[in-house]
């Protein structure tokens, strides 16, 4: 029993020791302007700004081969007698040939047209004149409202629907859905209540249940109130280690020539 006491409790120092940094572990920058070393300065103490030979290599200008030729002064200038003289080859005026036109190439329809004499002599056939004529629409009843009248705008049934009858299908449609054999309507809000229940009594594990949390004597017992205990208590090493910030996370206030923050 002793030897599981003792390992439990180096197990519980081992777990409460802080997480250890890797050996890699870089603390971050409190400020972009935060340096790792002190500048370099001159004389005057101002900062010498010193360069590896590949940026000072990176910072000279570009190098102009001399075979570079600027652009020419002038659109005119002088050709040379072989120039005139040259004959183009066969793939050089293979290559100077313009585009040709796709054969199904059409070229745009003019904005004023021509009517030719076939269409202005042509006779519209009788379908081509009864889909021209414009869609007569029956005539709405509107009036205003203090000429309506009920009666007069009663729609009329006609005889056949006056006489008709339903199928059997549409008889078994129109019949009201029918309820479940255990349906129970809602309860109404006021209800009379039974004999029985106004005289049950409450068993003792009901009247257990019923009965308020109890606080022995502090019967004006206060949540919100601090004990003298709880304001007088002080933390444990561990517990202030715990809650202080992570350094790397803390930033110095700048203090000003005047002494201000």
């Amino acid at each position: 029993m002793a030897t599981a006491t003792e390992s439990n409790g180096r197990r519980i120092d081992v777990l409460a020791r802080p997480k250890q940094l890797p050996p890699t572990f870089r603390e971050d920058r409190r400020s972009v302007y935060w340096l790792d070393r002190p500048p370099v300065t001159n004389n005057g103490g101002t900062t010498a700004f010193v360069l590896t030979p590949r940026q000072e290599e990176l910072a000279n200008s570009k190098y102009v081969s001399k075979h570079y030729q600027g652009d020419r002064p002038s659109p005119i200038w002088p050709v040379s007698k072989s120039a005139q003289k040259g004959s183009a080859s066969e793939r050089v005026q293979v290559l100077s040939e313009h585009k040709k036109l796709h054969r199904e190439f059409q070229t745009e329809r003019p904005v004023h047209t021509t009517v030719s004499s076939g269409a202005k002599s042509a006779d519209a056939s009788d379908r081509v004149t009864h889909l021209a004529l414009p869609k007569v629409y029956a005539p709405l009843k509107i009036r205003p409202s203090r000429e309506w009248d009920v009666d007069e705008w009663q729609q009329e049934i006609t005889n056949a629907a006056k006489n008709a009858h339903a199928s059997a299908r549409l008889e078994a449609l129109s019949e009201a859905k029918v309820t479940h054999a255990l349906f129970q309507p809602e309860k109404t809000i006021q209800w009379p209540v039974s004999e029985p229940a106004m005289k049950a009594l409450a068993t003792i594990r009901l009247q257990q249940l019923a009965r308020p949390k109890s606080r022995g004597k502090y019967d004006n017992y206060d949540p919100y109130k601090v004990t003298p205990a709880a304001r007088n208590a002080r933390p444990t090493p561990r517990i202030g280690e715990l809650a202080l910030p992570i350094p790397r996370k803390v930033r110095t206030k700048k203090v000003l020539a005047g002494g201000g923050l």
